[in-house]
């Protein structure tokens, strides 16, 4: 069996290619033969012994070139473990990654995380909570907001607020009078005007109104249609401020399931690092 090696020295990486066919070798790897065979007569140089037995028209690994082989396994998986160990350093260094079940905590933390890590770039991401768990636990995320408690041997959770949900709508709306809030039941079948992926909330509007259209936008279309049209849309009470339309009035709809409650879960072994962030969260 022929060993092709895709690097010479002084790091030497495993073959990219196993063949018994030198010819073949070549055209996988898109080189010439040629090239090939003195890439290979380098290796075996910078080693300083023969790795393979050479006949004709063949070349074929001898037990230096397979025991060769094995270990250059290892020193691709250490090559592979240093880098992979410094990006995750630099990461922590310079990142804060954040993971989320709505946009909601981003939306109210997001001046408060900019000031408390002014020379960090922040990356956010919404996901379900399984993989948002997940990811926290693996160093994907410095921390998350989840709609649960959870205990963890490894995780800290902690009670941060909680959001609840409205529908806005035009004051010569029909149910524009309803203010002291309304039901689910109410509204559903009416159509909506909302953004696009709102994590837990798409699954709560579309499980409490099966009726209901949703029309997603993004949040420049979004604001601009609300402020044009008649269709409701839904708002929270994170977000109602951030309203510019005065002529729409607000309406807190009363099911339990219409609030969610969120909870910041990070690794136990960052409490110290967390510890101003969750103060100022919970004022």
């Amino acid at each position: 069996m022929s060993i092709i090696l895709n690097s010479i020295p002084p790091i030497i990486t495993l073959p990219k290619v196993l063949t018994e066919n030198l010819t073949k070798a070549s055209h996988v790897l898109h080189i010439s033969q040629s090239a090939l065979t003195r890439a290979m007569q380098k290796v075996e140089d910078y080693i300083g012994v023969p790795i393979f037995d050479r006949t004709k028209n063949k070349l074929t690994l001898n037990d230096t070139g397979k025991e060769l082989v094995k270990n250059a396994q290892y020193v691709i998986d250490a090559e592979m473990t240093m880098k992979e160990k410094t990006i995750s350093f630099y990461n922590q260094m310079t990142n804060i990654s954040i993971g989320s079940v709505a946009p909601g905590p981003m939306i109210k933390y997001g001046n408060l995380l900019y000031s408390l890590f002014p020379n960090k770039t922040i990356f956010s991401k919404i996901e379900k909570a399984e993989n948002l768990i997940e990811n926290v636990i693996n160093g994907v995320y410095d921390f998350i907001f989840l709609s649960y408690p959870i205990e963890h041997d490894f995780l800290t959770c902690e009670f941060v607020f909680s959001e609840s949900l409205y529908i806005t709508l035009p004051k010569t709306h029909f149910l524009s009078d309803m203010k002291d809030g309304i039901h689910f039941s109410e509204i559903d079948g009416q159509s909506f005007l909302v953004s696009n992926y709102l994590g837990i909330w798409d699954a709560i509007v579309a499980k409490n109104l099966p009726k209901s259209k949703t029309f997603p936008q993004s949040m420049d279309n979004l604001e601009e249609l609300i402020n044009s049209s008649t269709i409701p849309n839904f708002s929270t009470n994170t977000t109602l401020s951030m309203r510019t339309n005065n002529d729409r009035v607000s309406i807190s709809i009363l099911d339990d399931e219409a609030t969610v409650h969120f909870y910041l879960v990070y690794k136990t072994q960052n409490k110290q690092k967390f510890r101003n962030l969750l103060k100022l969260m919970k004022k």
